[in-house]
């Protein structure tokens, strides 16, 4: 492991694992384990911030990181939930299994306009229905996406100003994508999936196709023959939903 990146792990996870631990409490009630998070800009700027400074510790100094299928640039992939081991590694994931009792993960993949924020959520080990149980709690899950954020921004702002470039660690693979990954921008099963998990409701989905057709939410009401005022509770909704901090945000959902 670099000195730059044992410098990131050890600054900003382990010193910060109270503080991660105390946010990401909440996540116990829906009996996730621990979270991984991470932010990925186009130019390689990287940060990557866990709720087990052990397991992330051994992550990195076993470089098992190279190996992350999701740890590659922001423009090959779309926002979005996708099932994925710990590693793809065999001989890591059985060290992931017997050692920290990591298997499968749910990935939450966040596209932004200048970088691309993923959450690795960790149920208790067993198998991957642990993590097929929690697309019930999707809505739940982009909402704590919200608060990690906010709670954690001194955190990553700071991690991210490090200036550590994943791309330059990865090489050639930053820009390569594995044909085995769920999500991925060419895969048009990915708009099937969301579709049925969506947590918004009908007149929710109502505002947002109209806003996507360029209509502001003065002829949103009208059409839909609602109050403006009605019109925009709607879309602080969706906003909240969907874990998108500005409407504009939403053109990507």
């Amino acid at each position: 492991m670099s000195e730059e990146l044992n410098h990131l792990i050890k600054k900003y996870t382990i010193k910060n694992a109270h503080t991660i631990k105390q946010i990401c409490a909440p996540l116990e009630d829906l009996n996730i384990s621990y979270l991984g998070y991470a932010i990925i800009k186009p130019d390689g700027s990287f940060c990557n911030i866990n709720s087990f400074p052990t397991f992330i510790e051994h992550y990195y100094a076993e470089g098992m990181y190279q190996a992350q299928p999701y740890f590659c640039h922001p423009d090959l992939f779309q926002s979005g939930y996708a099932l994925t081991q710990a590693t793809v590694n065999p001989f890591f994931q059985k060290t992931c299994e017997d050692r920290y009792d990591i298997n499968y993960l749910l990935c939450r993949l966040q596209k932004h306009p200048n970088y691309m924020e993923l959450f690795f959520f960790h149920p208790p080990i067993n198998n991957s229905k642990n993590c097929l149980r929690y697309l019930n709690n999707i809505g739940l899950l982009d909402k704590f996406a919200t608060y990690f954020r906010q709670e954690a921004k001194a955190i990553i702002t700071s991690a991210m100003r490090e200036g550590y470039n994943i791309s330059k660690a990865k090489g050639h693979a930053f820009y390569e994508t594995s044909p085995k990954l769920n999500l991925l921008s060419n895969n048009l099963k990915t708009q099937q999936f969301l579709k049925k998990i969506s947590p918004l409701t009908a007149r929710e989905h109502q505002c947002l196709d109209l806003f996507k057709q360029g209509r502001s939410a003065q002829a949103t009401a009208a059409i839909l023959n609602l109050s403006q005022r009605t019109v925009e509770h709607y879309f602080e909704n969706i906003k909240t939903k969907l874990g998108c901090q500005s409407k504009m945000e939403l053109l990507e959902r």
